[in-house]
């Protein structure tokens, strides 16, 4: 329980960041990068393979890659806040985490164009639906 108020502690200031400034303090997200690299090289985490380890980043790899080919629709801090999320949680939870949040951040959406409070090309920020998407899967 204790990796995930370490990545809550992480994930939570990336969220106001990206919430007040629409800014990811990348700095903030390697340094939870390379905590997660060093818990795992300690084996706090538990015995995993390397193999493992590299499936977990994934989500944030294809997030990259997204914003990448989207020109910067997609954020390149998304994708390194997921990649982060993956280092300490995994691929699976990584995953759920993922999916929580977009279907969180897809609900909210859809209320604000129902009630013209944002317009298509509106931009809203995704790292507090993270931090909701984590609090999700890490209580049930």
């Amino acid at each position: 329980m204790w990796v995930e108020m370490i990545l809550f502690l992480f994930l939570a200031v990336c969220a106001v960041f990206d919430g007040i400034w629409k800014r990811i303090p990348i700095a903030v997200v390697w340094l939870g990068i390379l905590t997660a690299l060093l818990l795992r090289l300690e084996g706090a985490m538990g015995e995993t393979s390397w193999l493992a380890v590299g499936l977990s980043v994934t989500p944030g790899i294809m997030f990259l890659l997204l914003s990448f080919i989207s020109g910067e629709k997609v954020g390149y801090g998304d994708g390194w806040v997921l990649f982060m999320i993956g280092a300490f949680l995994g691929a699976g939870r990584c995953f759920l985490i993922l999916l929580a949040a977009l279907m969180a951040e897809s609900f909210l959406v859809l209320i604000l164009l129902a009630f013209g409070k944002i317009h298509r090309d509106g931009e809203i920020p995704f790292v507090p639906f993270l931090l909701l998407g984590m609090g999700v899967v890490v209580c049930f």
